[in-house]
């Protein structure tokens, strides 16, 4: 439709207001308290206008557009309003420097000179510095509510609301008493997203560290280093220090939202004990060395192990956090200067049952949709995962869908802060879900809601399945899972008929013994519904880490090329000799737990970890430990001495994702871009520079002016990439792999016509049962995964602010099961396996069963993988994290609460 806005004719969309429709157009509308992330409020009244044939001068950010309409937005009545208003702001304002810029800006574009109110008694004049990462200055709000609608809106936390009426109004963490009269944000419960300060117009919200280091003067766009969501964000830099990062409006992932981590998290770059200089063990000594010295020494030994004892002494574990391009040349190090393919990275211990089950049945091991698609689905499955914690960005948008009406069903033995939420939820003994999968199908097909259209024409196996499903009733499915049988099928049916439902997994589908055959199980009800290849449908695993996906996308893998191309097929093998000058190994090569294996052994000598703690994330971690005693020269290069570091020969300082450019690819396939923003600490090398060094010392030159020629001949190579370039992705939403040519736009949607392997595969997968079963000696499963407030091992996280929130793991426990064994919150237990022991503090929750445990491991302290067996997926080597078998027992009688550990449970 058209309007005309200011004498200018406006072209329109249904629906927009006329603020939205200046601003399309170009037409700027003074405001403060709109957003383009927040629906319309109306409250700061800055943006008024006049609209011909209508009384009054309405709020334009809430006033509808409609046919033909003549609005103006700059008349003499409507200029005269505003400046009245702004002079009304700058009367509660306090004097001096503190009155916020944009009140500065629209008084002096309205020649305001004089204030000539008093500012109101009823104005109190607090700060509030409870929030660990920024204040709160209750002087220079005005009361717009921005913040507290950002809460509601994007973050769905609800921690702020606005309290009292009139000039008394302001905005209250906690909704109990005004912020600064009582604790303020440290006794609400704001889970620190930032979504608040980034919507404050006028800085009384603000960033501690800008206050401390000043506002920045300019932004490097780049993309989080954290979990798998991979948000975008514009980096704030000062005199050669990052001060500020802001989510950035247009990030495709995450839409101007963060989390705590993203957020604030980024200090860790500016810890006190960053590895800034190679250290070289000499007995039981560490010797600083220069950069030369270390490079050579590399070189020395791996020339030297290689020629004694051939490649198969030596291997490499790469890094989920480092960029593609890095990664690649890993595994072109390996393949071209070592000669064999014994390389992994850490999606083994985390999703590569996903891969196995995805490729077995689908062709492809990746996410099939979109995170937009969320918005799409017309009902959300979670499987195993915990987002609202784990992936908080994307936990945010499945609380947006089903707060407004989207069915949500959640599989999961604890009761997460989704499983509240949720329309279902099926709270399942852990390392049951192939059974409870299986029984869902089964109802499918008893009540003839398959998709018989999509199984005939793209599907193949089906009929072995329904043998398989014919016999897991939902009666026996809930005698081996504990989920009621309404339960059961009720989620099939939902599931079923929707007519579009979208399955997201994690690390509670994966981490089993038999993890791939969970994911093929959920694989198999997709196909069998036709949820799949659809907007709002799909199978979408959500990786753990930031480049997870990238790293075995780009080869750090033993069995599979960049692209996930067979080693031996014969077309790579010649593209690969022609561009690297070196023949492809054909041979697989060692997964990480073959290579602790190798080493207790004495096969493998010498081992080359990248920013990956195994001697602290690993399972069973006595068995991790002595294989890494056991090698002759091990490696390890990372930003921190690591506990893996701690056991190394020769560290290697590593660069932040600040200090170095490439690229990241998130859980939706997204291959984005990271920029530099700051220099590395005393000339530390990126990883990527590193490998190159040793490569030509090695006799294999591998030489790149910067990380786009990497990823140019990564797109020679692999035809999932022929169309990705660094000229391409300097558009903000990247590219979604596959990119097959360089006219390609990428691609959101996968298997929409057809399926890497034709048709896809239906694949029968029995229940089997978990590597440990309770017993009188180990009465209890314990489960493990990750908190909000921290990050996998705790490296980076535990060197930021985060520590003031939670600064310890803790052991949930079930109340009736703490009533039996006379625990009370606080007390210290010794937590034990068949493997060894741990020490934790106790926190009773209704978030496990009875029966059941939970923890995290973010703090070496605690050592909690020690407790963890080898029992791992029999197809892909995934650790069964997920079910270990444990007793505790009473450390003291005194309770010793952990300083903030209430905070962990998300509800």
């Amino acid at each position: 439709m058209k309007l005309e806005i200011n004498g200018r004719s406006v072209e329109a969309s249904p629906g927009d207001t006329i603020y939205v429709a200046a601003k399309r157009a170009g037409i700027a509308i003074p405001a403060l308290c709109t957003s383009d992330h927040l629906a319309p409020f109306g409250s700061c009244r800055m943006c008024l206008c006049e609209v011909d044939g209508q009384h009054g001068t309405p709020a334009s950010c809430t006033t509808p557009v409609r046919e033909g309409m003549v609005v103006h937005t700059e008349s003499e009545r409507v200029r005269r309003l505003r400046k009245h208003l702004v002079e009304l702001y700058l009367s509660e304002q306090p004097s001096g420097d503190r009155v916020p810029e944009p009140l500065h800006r629209l008084a002096h574009a309205l020649d305001l000179g004089h204030v000539r109110y008093t500012q109101p008694a009823t104005r109190v004049d607090t700060v509030d510095r409870s929030n660990p990462f920024f204040i709160f200055d209750n002087a220079v709000c005005i009361s717009c509510a921005r913040c507290v609608r950002a809460c509601d809106e994007i973050q769905g936390t609800h921690a702020l609301t606005m309290l009292h009426r009139g000039f008394g109004s302001r905005p209250t963490a906690g909704g109990s008493a005004l912020i600064g009269e009582s604790a303020g944000f440290a006794s609400s419960n704001c889970v620190s997203c930032g979504a608040c300060v980034k919507e404050c117009p006028t800085g009384a919200l603000i960033e501690k560290t800008v206050i401390e280091e000043g506002e920045p003067l300019h932004a490097v766009r780049t993309t989080c280093a954290y979990c798998g969501v991979g948000c975008s964000f514009e980096a704030g830099v000062r005199e050669e220090r990052v001060v500020r990062m802001v989510p950035a409006d247009d990030g495709p992932s995450n839409q101007g939202h963060a989390c705590m981590k993203g957020r604030f998290g980024w200090t860790y770059n500016y810890a006190p004990d960053r590895l800034r200089t190679p250290l070289l063990r000499q007995g039981q000594e560490w010797v600083e060395i220069s950069w030369s010295a270390a490079l050579d020494r590399i070189a020395e030994e791996w020339t030297r192990i290689k020629s004694a004892h051939g490649p198969d002494a030596l291997a490499t574990i790469s890094s989920s956090r480092g960029t593609n391009e890095e990664n690649y040349l890993f595994g072109k190090f390996m393949r071209c200067v070592i000669g064999s393919n014994h390389i992994d990275n850490c999606a083994r211990v985390c999703h590569s049952a996903t891969v196995t089950g995805m490729m077995e049945t689908l062709g492809a091991s990746a996410a099939t949709n979109s995170i937009h698609d969320l918005d799409l689905a017309k009902l959300i499955l979670v499987v195993g995962a915990n987002p609202t914690e784990s992936h908080p960005v994307l936990g945010a948008r499945i609380k947006r869908a089903a707060r407004r009406g989207v069915p949500l069903v959640v599989i999961d033995p604890r009761r997460t802060e989704l499983a509240r939420l949720a329309d279902l939820h099926l709270q399942l003994h852990p390392g049951t879900n192939v059974a409870l999968l299986n029984g869902m199908g089964h109802v499918i097909v008893k009540e003839h809601l398959t998709d018989t259209v999509f199984v005939s024409n793209r599907t193949q196996g089906f009929d072995e399945w329904l043998n398989l499903v014919a016999g897991c009733t939902p009666e026996a499915t809930s005698s081996v899972t504990g989920v009621p049988v309404h339960l059961i099928t009720e989620a099939a049916r939902l599931y079923a008929k929707s007519g579009g439902s979208m399955a997201v997994h994690g690390l509670g589908m994966t981490e089993h013994r038999w993890g791939s055959h969970g994911v093929m199980a959920l694989v198999n009800l997709a196909l069998a519904t036709g949820n799949i290849g659809k907007p709002g449908t799909g199978i979408n695993p959500l990786r753990g880490q930031n480049n997870v996906q990238g790293a075995s996308d780009v080869g750090c893998l033993p069995t599979f090329f960049a692209g996930y191309q067979p080693l031996t097929d014969s077309t790579l093998g010649a593209a690969h000799l022609a561009v690297t000058g070196r023949p492809l190994p054909t041979a697989r090569g060692m997964k990480t737990p073959d290579m602790w294996d190798a080493a207790l052994a004495g096969r493998l000598k010498t081992l080359w970890i990248i920013g990956y703690d195994v001697a602290q994330t690993d399972p069973n971690l006595k068995k991790v430990h002595a294989a890494l005693n056991s090698l002759e020269f091990l490696i390890v290069q990372d930003l921190f001495m690591s506990e893996t570091a701690k056991l190394a020969h020769l560290v290697i300082p590593g660069a932040s994702f600040l200090e170095k450019d490439g690229t990241f690819t998130n859980l939706e396939r997204r291959i984005q871009r990271i920029r530099k923003a700051v220099e590395p600490p005393n000339g530390v090398l990126p990883d990527w520079q590193v490998v190159c060094e040793v490569s030509a010392r090695m006799g294999y030159p591998m030489q790149y002016s910067h990380p786009s020629a990497i990823m140019d001949e990564i797109a020679q190579l692999a035809p999932l990439f022929a169309g990705v370039s660094y000229d391409r992705l300097d558009r903000p939403e990247g590219l979604q792999w596959p990119v097959p040519s360089t006219t390609h736009p990428g691609t959101a949607l996968m298997h929409e016509q057809s399926f890497p392997k034709g048709k896809a595969q239906f694949v029968p997968v029995e229940y089997l049962p978990p590597g440990e079963i309770p017993s009188d000696t180990y009465p209890l499963v314990l489960i493990t995964g990750r908190i909000l407030q921290h990050y996998n091992c705790g490296a980076q996280t535990r060197r930021t602010d985060i520590m003031q929130v939670v600064d310890t793991d803790v052991l949930e426990i079930h109340a009736g099961d703490a009533a039996r064994l006379d625990l009370r919150e606080g007390d210290q237990v010794r937590l034990i396996s068949a493997r060894g022991e741990a020490r934790l503090p106790v926190v009773v929750s209704d978030r496990v069963q009875p029966g059941e445990l939970f923890t995290s491991f973010h703090f070496p302290d605690t050592d909690l993988n020690v407790l963890l067996s080898s029992s791992a997926d029999e197809s892909s080597k995934c650790p069964e994290y997920k079910v270990s078998t444990v007793r505790l027992e009473k450390v003291t009688q005194t309770a010793v609460p952990a300083p903030s550990m209430h905070v962990m449970l998300i509800t």
